[in-house]
């Protein structure tokens, strides 16, 4: 990382903190060790375990997973990612991915990578951040640390605290439950019909008016298709 980028990235929203307080963070165990080693140079305690969810677990809020493009691509095309990202957004008020290396893709279409790239934010809520490299990613890592941490005195915890849901709630996380039907699409549905009769029971040519044409046949088809029996 150049002086000039290091500079940029620490006047982007996060100031210098007074005081010196240990600044520790969970890594996930599948995470290579150039990433910890890397981290550890910012003055951050790693401490590694298997995480279930996420690759760095910053505080009680804030869980981040971290991506090369290969692994991005990987994850689109075996259909990891939208489930990662439900259960990151979840469980967590601030679910972040830090994408490392080029938005371009090599082994999928790249309006199948964009369109991945923005359905993460606007369907599932992540905030997206885009390093040039390990050590970048690194810095990132230990600036989001030293923010949650010194700045808003957020515990770090292991197991998030679920939230409560509520009747509402529920029948979101029903209609979520469908492939690429994120949070802004799932109140699209409820904003449009009231219940879940409605949506089960809709027309597919008015379930594409308000979600699109391809995740409304995606979603009509799996409410109508016959199961087949073994």
């Amino acid at each position: 990382m150049t002086p000039e980028a290091d500079r940029r990235i620490e006047q982007s929203s996060v100031r210098e903190f007074s005081g010196e307080k240990r600044i520790e963070i969970y890594l996930d165990s599948r995470e290579i060790a150039e990433l910890k080693e890397e981290i550890e140079k910012q003055g951050v305690v790693v401490n590694v375990k298997q995480l279930d969810l996420g690759d760095a677990l910053i505080s009680n809020k804030m869980i981040i997973e971290r991506k090369t493009t290969s692994d991005f691509e990987s994850s689109i095309i075996d259909g990891r990612l939208f489930e990662q990202a439900g259960r990151m957004s979840e469980n967590y008020e601030t679910a972040i991915l830090i994408l490392e290396g080029p938005m371009r893709a090599n082994r999928i279409r790249q309006n199948a990578f964009m369109g991945a790239y923005l359905s993460l934010i606007t369907d599932f809520g992540l905030h997206i951040i885009n390093s040039k490299d390990m050590n970048e990613t690194a810095h990132y890592i230990y600036l989001l640390a030293k923010r949650e941490q010194i700045q808003e005195k957020r515990p770090i915890r292991l197991l998030a605290k679920r939230k409560a849901y509520d009747e509402t709630s529920l029948r979101l996380r029903v209609i979520e439950s469908f492939p690429h039907i994120g949070p802004t699409t799932a109140k699209k549905l409820m904003d449009q019909y009231d219940t879940l009769e409605k949506i089960f029971n809709s027309d597919i040519k008015e379930l594409e008016s308000v979600i699109g044409k391809a995740k409304a046949r995606e979603m009509h088809s799996l409410i109508h298709k016959k199961i087949m029996k073994k």
